[in-house]
């Protein structure tokens, strides 16, 4: 029995490609395309495929709103350009992935695991809120920031940021040699900021934590941080907490 699938991407060339691609396969049989998530809906709806190649990324109505709009939800295979990272949500065995462009080979891996995955129960609505959760604060994620001098914008990496300081009514990105003002709120960074590089310390302030060179038990539960560069920077015992866990002590 073939597996019933429905392409779903915004890029028509896109879908023109993915459909050749699973015309060769003799265990696929494609039911439909749509071209964003608004026209895809109803199509799941009346056609009730076994599987969706949905890409994330569409206009109006994206890959995202349309599984939450779903109140049954088939297999899942993203056409994505996530990075590595992020593709750590696909492990869970409700789903799986392919980068654009997309080859034959990985197709066929992950046909092989559609079929695995058809032979027991589709995602949960809960499997798909915890999945979408996570790659939507992926996309939010900021890695590189954008810093005016004069007439023209620097691109400051994460990387090179050893901390973020809140002072007076501006918000400071600080390198080992310069600082920069920066258009975001600590906690708009807090939100954004790559939560597995950096940690809120103190209400003034944002550290990378590949920066910190020791850390010090300090009075009242506080923590004293010495980064690499030689700045000093104490944790609130609000946040001691969270840098603890981080660092597992």
């Amino acid at each position: 029995m073939s597996l019933r699938v429905l392409i779903i991407d915004d890029e028509k060339l896109a879908r023109s490609r993915l459909k050749r691609l699973l015309a060769r396969r003799s265990e696929v049989e494609v039911v439909g395309e749509a071209g964003d998530g608004a026209e895809a809906g109803e199509m799941v709806r009346r056609l009730k495929p076994d599987a969706l190649f949905l890409d994330i990324k569409m206009p109006r109505v994206s890959g995202f709103d349309l599984l939450r709009n779903l109140e049954e939800v088939p297999c899942i295979v993203f056409t994505t350009a996530f990075d590595q990272f992020a593709l750590k949500a696909f492990e869970e065995n409700t789903v799986d992935y392919l980068l654009k462009p997309v080859t034959q080979e990985a197709l066929g891996r992950a046909l092989a695991k559609l079929a695995r995955i058809a032979r027991k129960e589709g995602p949960s609505s809960s499997a798909i809120a915890r999945l979408v959760e996570t790659l939507e604060k992926r996309e939010r994620t900021i890695k590189r920031f954008s810093v005016k001098i004069g007439d023209k914008f620097l691109i400051v990496p994460q990387e090179k940021v050893d901390f973020f300081e809140a002072k007076e009514k501006y918000t400071f990105l600080h390198t080992e040699d310069r600082s920069y003002i920066v258009p975001f709120t600590l906690k708009d960074l807090g939100d954004r900021a790559d939560p597995d590089i950096f940690v809120r310390v103190h209400r003034s302030f944002i550290i990378n934590l590949e920066k910190i060179a020791s850390i010090h038990q300090w009075f009242g539960g506080r923590l004293l941080l010495k980064l690499k560069g030689g700045k000093e920077i104490l944790v609130s015992q609000s946040y001691a907490g969270q840098v603890r866990k981080r660092f597992q002590f």
